[in-house]
């Protein structure tokens, strides 16, 4: 699928990677999609976006606040809220985490190989960028598929930003809807507007 990205499309793939590092998380999700994607405001469908007043600032910062609320996140409410039922707090562990070994210490990427002893794994330095590929999550597999679909569907020989976006619109998972609920996105409606003026640049 990634040979008919086009060249702005496989950036904002590498630079979700990017982005990802920078926030120290280990893995890249629709968010991370969505931060790339605004590095690139006149590109077409982010231009969009930014006629809205969705920049890259305001991005980062609804991404960090959801990844915040709750401190479980990413796990999901659903999963923090049965784990409570367990009596295990989330936040607490967290806490108690930063408390004994530093801030962020449960957001630093493993090492590989190496980094094994003694049954516990080191982590690397905090926005070390580490060497390690960090892996796609499943959300966001999903909406670069979808963006395959957009492509298709619309008759265009090659995936760009447009399609890209156009596929994190589609994305119904809790953590997506959460960032553009903070960025006050209704998908919906700004995927007709994206498609909107995309006919209009035509």
């Amino acid at each position: 699928m990634f040979e008919r990205f086009t060249t702005d499309a496989r950036d904002v793939v590498i630079g979700a990677q990017q982005e990802a590092r920078e926030l120290r998380h280990r893995w890249i999700g629709t968010e991370h999609v969505l931060l790339a994607l605004l590095t690139t405001p006149d590109a077409p469908g982010v231009a969009t976006l930014t006629r809205l007043g969705v920049t890259q600032e305001r991005g980062r910062e609804a991404v960090v606040a959801v990844a915040v609320a709750g401190d479980g996140a990413a796990l999901g409410e659903e999963d923090t809220e049965a784990l409570k039922a367990f009596g295990i707090d989330l936040g607490e562990v967290r806490r108690r985490a930063e408390e004994t070994f530093g801030e962020g210490a449960l957001d630093a990427p493993l090492e590989s190989g190496r980094g094994k002893r003694f049954g516990v794994f080191r982590r690397g330095k905090q926005g070390d960028g580490g060497p390690g590929h960090l892996p796609f999550a499943p959300r966001a597999k999903k909406a670069l598929e979808l963006s395959l679909r957009e492509a298709l569907a619309r008759k265009d020989h090659s995936i760009g930003t447009q399609h890209i976006l156009l596929g994190l619109l589609r994305s119904d998972d809790q953590q997506t809807l959460a960032v553009f609920d903070r960025l006050g996105i209704q998908p919906r409606a700004v995927r007709e507007q994206v498609l909107t003026d995309l006919r209009d640049a035509a």
